[in-house]
């Protein structure tokens, strides 16, 4: 791994921390999470900002880890950033509470 997948890696990892930590400061209930637009603002962040930081990945990193879903968490970002009107709200909740939380692992594991 160089230096810069990496620094990139930490940063996914301190954004899944954020989402999760946001899940403890609002609730961990979806109908909170669906009538709360400071929880979905918060959470809608971290997504884009992990978005963001998987762009940034080499391709060689994640041609070796495939296992990963890359393209659908940059997706979940670009709706987040471009086309917010089309959020899935239970979508996002599962990429929360499920995805973020085993890719924090995986990549943990990585350092």
């Amino acid at each position: 791994m160089n230096a810069k997948d990496e620094k990139h890696i930490k940063k996914i990892i301190e954004y899944c921390e954020a989402t999760a930590s946001d899940i403890e400061y609002f609730g961990d209930d979806f109908n909170e999470y669906l009538t709360n637009d400071h929880y979905q603002r918060a959470c809608a962040f971290n997504i884009i900002q992990i978005g963001e930081y998987i762009g940034r990945l080499s391709d060689e990193f994640k041609d070796k880890h495939p296992e990963i879903a890359w393209n659908s968490l940059k997706a979940m970002r670009n709706i987040h950033a471009h086309d917010y009107e089309n959020v899935i709200e239970h979508l996002v909740w599962e990429t929360m509470k499920v995805e973020l939380p085993e890719l924090k692992e995986y990549l943990e594991k990585l350092l």
